[in-house]
């Protein structure tokens, strides 16, 4: 088992001299543009024709899976910083017709103020959720995008990770429009503000947006981490 990857390139790793696995990091990174829950696509002509991919690569030894995040987030996005969550393991021996590849997969949220400002749009695509239906994938990444969103329902209705897909400040309309996007159902809006301000969740912060011909109250995150409340 002396043969490894070491530093030879993308390409030049398949060989039948290989007795384990290859472990890959692949990531499904969300962000809320124009009201659409969209994710983060890789576009690789080169590697994939015209098939998308989640952003990915394998992962190099003697570095952290942190560090191979990092990594793989700034060189194939652009993106320097994100929110993350490791999501699961995909083993599938199949899952790569090249070789028998673990995919260890991550989740990560992005606002999309800062998407815009450093995303690099020559390397990816922002796509909406609700086309990938009708995009071809390379491997298993649209069930691992899927395995994220159903992820991402779960995690919204009991915890504030909502903040790390709305501006700083917000109405509190849109924060409810971002539960609505993610979890696919119009939500009544006087049950949801009760459950949302019951939770403490939220805060005014004395201001007013006044962006549209009605201004309205704006709100932000009591806890800046991540903290888990009641099911709303």
């Amino acid at each position: 088992m002396d043969y490894l990857i070491d530093k030879k390139k993308f390409f030049d790793i398949w060989s039948n001299k290989l007795t384990i696995p290859i472990p890959a990091l692949d990531i499904v990174i969300f962000t809320i543009y124009k009201w659409n829950l969209c994710l983060v696509l890789w576009r690789n002509k080169e590697r994939f024709w015209d098939k998308y991919a989640i952003p990915g690569w394998i992962i190099a030894r003697w570095y952290s899976l942190e560090e191979n995040f990092d990594n793989i987030l700034q060189r194939e996005t652009g993106i320097t910083w994100v929110y993350k969550e490791q999501l699961y393991t995909f083993g599938n021996p199949s899952r790569d017709d090249r070789w028998h590849v673990i995919s260890i997969s991550y989740y990560a949220f992005v606002k999309v103020e800062s998407l815009l400002k450093t995303a690099d749009f020559t390397k990816i695509d922002l796509v909406k959720y609700d086309d990938i239906e009708n995009l071809d994938f390379v491997y298993d990444h649209k069930s691992i995008i899927k395995y994220a969103k159903q992820r991402l329902e779960w995690k919204l209705e009991y915890t504030n990770i909502s903040k790390d897909l709305l501006p700083k400040n917000f109405r509190i309309s849109q924060l409810q429009l971002t539960y609505e996007i993610v979890l696919w159902k119009k939500l009544d809006k006087r049950n949801f503000q009760k459950k949302i301000f019951k939770l403490h969740m939220i805060k005014e912060t004395w201001e007013l947006d006044k962006t549209t011909n009605r201004p309205a109250k704006l709100y932000t995150f009591i806890d800046k981490e991540l903290k888990t409340y009641e099911i709303l």
